[in-house]
Formats: C-alpha cells, sequence, structure tokens
C-alpha cells in the first residue's frame, strides 16, 4: 500500500469531516486488510475479480458487518484507480466500472 499518499488523499477528501481520525482509522483498517491476506492493497485493487473475491471474503472472514473495512478497500481503489469500485451486485451482474 502506498500508505503515505493514501493519507494524503483521503485528507483531501472533502467527504470526511473528522479529518484526523477517519484518516487514521481507513489507514488503520486498510493495514489490516493486508495483514488478514498477506498482499498488498495494490496487488488486490490492481485486479477486479481480486477485488471482488477481497470484498467478499472480508465480509465472511474479518466479520466486517458495518462495512468500515471494505470501506477502507473500496477508498484506495478509488484513490489508486480513479474510479470507483461497482457494487458487488453490479460486479456480478457484469456492470464494471473500468
Amino acid at each position: 500500500m502506498r500508505e503515505q499518499e493514501f493519507e494524503n488523499y483521503l485528507l483531501e477528501d472533502k467527504n470526511i469531516v473528522s479529518k484526523v481520525k477517519a484518516v487514521r482509522s481507513r489507514v488503520n483498517k486498510a493495514r489490516m486488510i493486508e495483514k488478514h491476506f498477506s498482499i498488498s492493497l495494490d496487488q488486490i485493487i490492481a485486479d477486479d475479480h481480486r477485488m471482488y473475491d477481497a470484498l467478499i471474503k472480508i465480509k465472511a472472514e474479518m466479520n466486517d458487518t458495518n462495512g468500515n473495512l471494505s470501506n477502507a478497500l473500496r477508498k484506495y481503489y478509488l484513490f489508486a484507480n480513479g474510479v470507483p469500485f461497482p457494487t458487488l451486485l453490479d460486479y456480478k451482474k457484469g456492470r464494471i466500472g473500468r
């Protein structure tokens, strides 16, 4: 993960109100995902199939009931790729963004 660049990106995000706390939380959650899967977020977001699988596994394996972990990964995808990742249903139906 390009941690410092991601943090700067989040700090510039106008939708994030509580900058320091929210940014720190998202970066920490991104680190948790890397640790759980033993893979860099850059490798996950580079392939849409891997991204989809990671989002499914985050729900199942990491007990992401409130969506915070998935949100951190989705924010990283947006940061790195410049487009949001589609909903899981849209992706599954073949309506993919890139």
